[in-house]
């Protein structure tokens, strides 16, 4: 086995594990900066958002632009960073079953230790948005069961997801998970609920099947603002914060340009808000690049 391998299959065990350590959040990230500060700041996995991607790669949003290999790209850099376990989204798995297996096979490749799939029909979007389409039961069922089939690794951790509540309600919704966990998914999520009442439904009528259930905290206006205690509570193991990194930065960068522009482009005016050029060499691991240049001759 190689070095990769065994790093991606270590990380899906500690991904288990998390489950038994209480409740946990993974940490958004859309590239390989905000996966080092996820890191930093303690986070104990990482999300990598098809949004989040859709954004930065494309500049487009979350309406099926992405191709299977620049997503896989996309989060295998990612991977290269991460010492901890990376949660990727795998959307629909891009198309037939065939497709879904090859996602799974590349998701794994890249050094991924979960993902979640979708039963969106594609052209597929955001979860949040609006005019929605579902595959069948059945086709969702089959995809699962054709991952995993081809799935190396049995800890790599397949989250199946279902957006059926914004399109046909919760009660199917609430019967397509349990399809899911019939087909052998090991985690179920139900996207885009409205309300704490539908949430702690959500979490009595899922726990039964004995599968971790996931909370997506997304600031979209869809889902109650929860923390991660109250969540827990309705039933939820862990959660996601998928997008907000993305907007802080958004926010942070789009403020220091103005500023900048208004003061005459002058870098005076914006010093405050920017890390050091020393603290961020440090921060991607200057120091340690330059150690090892010199203990190898260079």
């Amino acid at each position: 086995m190689s070095t990769a391998a065994s790093t991606g299959d270590l990380r899906s065990v500690r991904f288990r594990q998390l489950f038994n350590e209480g409740p946990f959040v993974c940490m958004g990230a859309h590239d390989a900066v905000t996966a080092l500060l996820a890191q930093q700041v303690g986070a104990k996995a990482i999300y990598v958002s098809g949004f989040a991607a859709s954004a930065i790669i494309a500049g487009q949003p979350d309406m099926g632009v992405l191709t299977q290999t620049e997503m896989f790209e996309h989060i295998r850099r990612i991977c290269r960073v991460s010492k901890i376990p990376v949660f990727a989204d795998a959307d629909t798995g891009y198309g037939s079953v065939l497709d879904a297996q090859r996602t799974m096979t590349l998701w794994e490749e890249a050094g991924a230790s979960c993902l979640h799939l979708e039963d969106q029909a594609m052209p597929k979007k955001c979860g949040h948005f609006a005019g929605k389409q579902l595959v069948t039961k059945e086709e969702m069922c089959n995809k699962l069961r054709a991952m995993i089939a081809v799935r190396k690794d049995p800890n790599f951790f397949i989250v199946a997801r279902t957006d059926a509540i914004a399109v046909t309600g919760l009660e199917d919704a609430m019967q397509r998970l349990e399809a899911y966990a019939a087909a052998g998914a090991d985690g179920l999520y139900a996207d885009a609920p409205t309300s704490v009442e539908m949430l702690r439904e959500i979490g009595q009528r899922l726990k039964p099947l004995g599968l971790p259930v996931l909370f997506n905290m997304a600031r979209s206006g869809k889902s109650p603002y929860l923390n991660l205690k109250e969540v827990h509570e309705l039933g939820f193991a862990y959660a996601l914060c998928p997008i907000e990194p993305m907007f802080a930065m958004h926010k942070a960068v789009k403020e220091m340009m103005e500023v900048f522009m208004r003061e005459g482009c002058a870098t005076n005016a914006v010093a405050d808000r920017m890390t050091s050029f020393k603290d961020f060499n440090q921060f991607i691991g200057f120091d340690d690049v330059l150690a090892a240049a010199k203990e190898f001759g260079a």
